[in-house]
């Protein structure tokens, strides 16, 4: 089911494996494939959405989880921190970032998150990370 998943995510596709595990495809496209629609994605979307970012299978649960814990899983999360920045996206890039990867098109976030966590190896830039607030979101 994994494979699946995954390659209908390189296809440009991203699926959502119900509790009934049917598989019901939706209208987005992914990185390469042009901007995602986007909206409200489940843990598995966001597991999808970090694959098709190029980032590493085995960091995409953790993934899920932190971008669950930032913004509910919402394209469009803002945060405006007192400092004058704003975090944007699913994984609540920060605008020091640019704008390239502070960005609510959810391909360019989830790039911007397999970046700055080094794939899945550094997820200290994340507040909900060092809270452990990201435990159990998924």
């Amino acid at each position: 089911m994994r494979r699946l998943i995954v390659a209908a995510a390189a296809a440009g596709v991203l699926l959502y494996v119900g509790a009934n595990h049917g598989i019901t495809a939706t209208t987005t496209a992914v990185a390469g494939a042009g901007a995602v629609s986007g909206g409200t994605l489940s843990c598995t979307g966001l597991e999808s959405l970090w694959e098709s970012a190029g980032g590493s299978p085995g960091a995409a649960f953790m993934a899920a989880e932190i971008a669950t814990a930032e913004s509910s899983g919402q394209q469009h999360a803002t945060d405006a921190d007192g400092n004058g920045t704003v975090d944007r996206g699913y994984w609540q890039i920060n605008s020091t970032h640019g704008d390239q990867m502070s960005t609510f098109d959810p391909a360019g976030n989830a790039r911007a998150a397999v970046q700055l966590s080094g794939d899945g190896t550094d997820w200290s830039p994340w507040v909900t990370y060092n809270s452990g607030a990201y435990q159990g979101k998924c």
